[in-house]
């Protein structure tokens, strides 16, 4: 079974401190619109560094639970209004159609955790374990994209998912699972994380990234799959992002 764990995320330090804040921030640690303590105090209670925290931080912004206002400092964000799924025709694959790169391959690895609060509040529902897959998207010449996607482990089973066959889950998750979907919810932002995120390989060597945030619903609105897909703003397509054509295949280069 091709089930490798990317100790270099599992073990990096600004996931850990991610995860913590996140949920001291769920649990009414820090109440919505005040502000967080200093970076170099919030640094010091959390026992790392200020890049450390800073990376964690930047994880808080891409969930909308926390904001940085230049010279003040970062603040908690308000509720955000609930977003009902949109019901379409035919689903797109993001990275196909807003990524102006051809995709020559498809590099993917997995492991299996317990949930995490973040994610079981972003598909939506409860799980005894989640399948976290890492895809990068190899172009002609480097990685152009990456893709962070997590599952339910009963999505797994529901769809009769060999674990033990990643190439099967590999085309789940680049092709089936739009064909099955019945509503998707999509969100497109700016974010700084990029590089750092994907790990393995650096994407671009500026800092600036577009994040397509991704939950897809089975046809009884039930959460299928939450995903990160990341893609260097120089070769973000928005033209594509709005007017997704039929044929984004041709962007898949033939091995």
């Amino acid at each position: 079974m091709e089930n490798t764990k990317r100790n270099a995320e599992k073990n990096l330090k600004h996931i850990q401190v991610y995860r913590k804040l996140y949920n001291l921030i769920r649990q009414g640690a820090f109440a919505p619109g005040t502000r967080l303590p200093s970076e170099p105090a919030l640094a010091e209670q959390l026992a790392v560094s200020r890049m450390t925290l800073r990376r964690a931080l930047a994880l808080l912004q891409e969930d909308h639970l926390v904001k940085n206002i230049r010279g003040k400092g970062n603040y908690v964000c308000l509720p955000a209004a609930a977003s009902n799924p949109i019901t379409v025709s035919q689903l797109f694959h993001p990275i196909y159609h807003c990524c102006a790169q051809a995709v020559r391959e498809t590099e993917l690895v997995f492991r299996i955790e317990p949930p995490s609060e973040s994610f079981t509040q972003a598909l939506g529902r409860n799980s005894a374990a989640m399948v976290i897959a890492d895809r990068w998207y190899h172009g002609s010449e480097k990685v152009c994209a990456y893709s962070l996607s997590f599952l339910p482990i009963e999505v797994i089973s529901e769809y009769r998912l060999d674990l033990n066959d990643a190439g099967g889950l590999k085309e789940f998750l680049e092709k089936d699972l739009y064909g099955k979907a019945g509503a998707c919810s999509t969100s497109f932002s700016f974010t700084t994380t990029g590089n750092f995120t994907s790990a393995k390989y650096p994407l671009s060597p500026g800092s600036s990234f577009i994040l397509i945030q991704e939950t897809v619903f089975d046809v009884h609105r039930q959460g299928l799959v939450f995903s990160k897909h990341y893609i260097p703003a120089e070769h973000f397509d928005l033209r594509q992002a709005c007017f997704p054509s039929r044929d984004a295949e041709k962007r898949v280069i033939a091995p």
